[in-house]
């Protein structure tokens, strides 16, 4: 149970909290503010009232029904008496399905001048409503506020208090018919508006576990594949300051920072993956998952699946695994994993003198690791790891697998390996592998042959590449659903960029010169997401922070300049772009970075089961024989 204030995650209403919040820290007494939420589990309720998470909405009901479930809230007889008393300033932030629901004609009594924010379309069928000003929203103004449809409303809401903080009389300006109230909120500016957000942290509390809805529950790809993404510490801080560059809490933590999970409605993965090694890559991070377990550490809730595995990778070098198999048994088992994936040892080009100790070694402890699960008893399901060089070992080793007992094996050691080298192992491990048999392939999620290693038994993958292409990428930082890639536009930070401290090092430039046009491209950006600017003006300021970066390779100004052109950020539906704007575009920082890989894993989610579900790209014959889905995409 939670205050609804605190309840809701969508962007309208974060942003909306962000100017409540900094209204009242202004100054100015919590009760001139009186929020209250139409809910369409509570119906019109107060933002203290104590709510549990629930799965219901007006969206998309047909009217008749939305009615009745209306009237049954009382929704109506609610919103009239909550607009009837005396106030200086009513402004309303409601769907057209919530307009809907309060049944609103000219009867409606209003206690003070009400601003009413909706579409161009609800405008025109709504009924004269005396004291009611209504500001009509067309597509063209989520450029003009820098948000999306789902935002937009909430960021003219929080602009509104912000500028009333230190404009008493803005209230009785807003309301006369002669006043363009967008012109206003306009050139109150985003910057305050997103300045005062950050500084006020808004929405849920950080350490909070997720809710998953009901609409993440069906997904039907999932009868086909799982796509488990891997945990390597990508957090970022809720509420942090872009205007300023600021961290709201002064440095990151796991405590005051999100994972990604926590940034949308629903999680764009089907299950985290978490490698020992990573867990246990410091003191800190080992304490608190060893107190919390996995699923509380993650801030999912126990029904959400979370492999563990022991990250082979991390101890490719050394002779043997550190880990026992009696400890890695007790390791899931006591931190409350889903699955759990045996010891394995990598067999890669650098270990190819050691092959064959450390394939019979893998096999050995996948042995040991079933025998001991089964003698335990445990409710989590084993994972056998297996290891090869070729597709011939990898079959064999996967039949001696299955022989055992097993039903989930994964195949690891061949991230490095060619699309057409994983398609042939697949087929010879398909060959020996049963349908009841689960098949994991770790470390690949490749949209091209994804459907294609569906079709040869793969029930599960795990891959960071969308996320980590985002700040490793050479050129495609950026991804969007029509499929195209779009480098992210660098402005290192003056003071902490190894980049702009070696200009200044090396003498090509003062701190003080490189601060200068750090601040006049930032400023430019911005000014083009506002409309402000035009792509010449931006390209102009950019191109001499460019060369000064590196002044010996070629210049990147012909993909910036297609970035800001098609500005896809304007265009995505994802939550982070439609809050964040050019700032996801922006590769300057882990907040940046990091938001912008998140946007990516929702591409590639969404992605990920169109192809599933044959919704995009075809099947082609590959040069070796094999067929694989040959992407439509561009660039990928």
């Amino acid at each position: 149970m939670r205050p609804a204030s605190e309840m809701y995650r969508g962007q309208q209403h974060v942003r909306l909290m962000g100017g409540v919040k900094a209204f009242r820290t202004a100054g100015n007494r919590s009760d001139e503010v009186n929020l209250q939420i139409l809910s369409a589990g509570y119906g019109l309720i107060s933002e203290d009232r104590m709510v549990a998470p629930y799965e219901c909405t007006f969206q998309g009901m047909r009217l008749g029904e939305l009615q009745s479930m209306a009237e049954t809230l009382r929704v109506p007889e609610a919103f009239r008496a909550a607009v009837r008393g005396r106030y200086d300033l009513g402004v309303v932030l409601l769907g057209e399905s919530y307009l809907e629901a309060c049944q609103l004609n000219e009867d409606v009594e209003f206690g003070g001048t009400t601003l009413l924010f909706c579409s161009t379309a609800m405008a025109r069928r709504l009924p004269r409503m005396r004291n009611v000003k209504v500001v009509a929203l067309a597509p063209e103004d989520t450029r003009r506020f820098s948000a999306g449809l789902v935002a937009l409303k909430g960021e003219l809401a929080s602009r509104l208090l912000a500028r009333a903080v230190g404009d008493p009389s803005l209230a009785t300006r807003l309301t006369r018919p002669d006043v363009d109230v967008l012109a206003v909120l306009e050139a109150a500016g985003r910057s305050s508006a997103m300045r005062t957000t950050a500084q006020t942290p808004s929405g849920p509390p950080v350490d909070c576990v997720v809710g998953i809805p009901a609409s993440w529950r069906r997904k039907l790809h999932r009868k086909k594949l799982r796509y488990f993404i891997p945990e390597w510490d990508d957090l970022v801080d809720p509420n942090y300051d872009f205007v300023n560059d600021k961290h709201s809490s002064g440095t990151a933590d796991w405590s005051n920072e999100v994972y990604a999970h926590q940034m949308y409605s629903e999680p764009n993965y089907d299950g985290i993956l978490m490698s020992r090694a990573v867990a246990e890559n410091s003191k800190k991070k080992r304490a608190r998952i060893q107190a919390m377990g996995v699923h509380r550490f993650l801030r999912v809730p126990r029904e959400f699946p979370i492999m563990g595995d022991c990250g082979a990778f991390a101890y490719i070098h050394k002779e043997s695994p550190p880990y026992t198999t009696e400890d890695v048994i007790d390791y899931y088992t006591r931190l409350g994993f889903d699955y759990g994936v045996s010891v394995d040892h990598l067999i890669v080009t650098a270990t190819e003198d050691q092959k064959k100790f450390r394939y019979e070694l893998t096999i050995h402890n996948a042995e040991e690791f079933l025998k001991q699960h089964q003698k335990g008893g445990f409710g989590w399901i084993p994972i056998g790891a297996v290891q090869g060089w070729d597709a011939a070992s990898y079959a064999k080793a996967a039949a001696k697998y299955v022989k055992m007992g097993y039903r989930y094996i994964g195949l690891g050691g061949l991230v490095r390996s060619s699309t057409a080298e994983i398609l042939r192992v697949l087929q010879a491990v398909h060959q020996v592998v049963p349908p009841s048999v689960g098949v994991h392939l770790f470390g690949l999620a490749r949209l091209r042959a994804v459907k294609r290693m569906a079709e040869l038994g793969v029930t599960s993958v795990d891959s960071a590449s969308a996320l980590r292409q985002a700040w490793f990428g050479a050129k495609d930082n950026y991804w969007s659903m029509t499929g195209k890639h779009y480098r992210a536009i660098r402005v290192p930070h003056a003071r902490k960029s190894f980049r702009a401290k070696r200009i200044v090092a090396e003498g090509r430039a003062s701190a003080e010169f490189v601060e200068k046009v750090e601040r006049e491209c930032m400023d430019a950006l911005r000014k083009f997401d506002r409309g402000k600017r035009t792509v010449g003006q931006v390209i102009e300021v950019l191109e001499e922070l460019d060369h000064l970066i590196t002044p010996d390779r070629a210049t990147f100004m012909d993909q910036y300049r297609r970035t800001l052109e098609e500005a896809p950020w304007r265009k995505c539906p994802c939550d982070i772009c439609q809050r964040d704007g050019i700032d996801v575009v922006i590769f300057r920082g882990n907040d940046r970075n990091r938001r912008r890989g998140f946007h990516n894993t929702f591409v590639f989610y969404r992605l990920l089961q169109a192809f599933l579900s044959g919704e995009r790209g075809e099947l082609v014959t590959a040069p070796e024989g094999e067929n694989h889905v040959a992407l439509e995409l561009e660039g990928a």
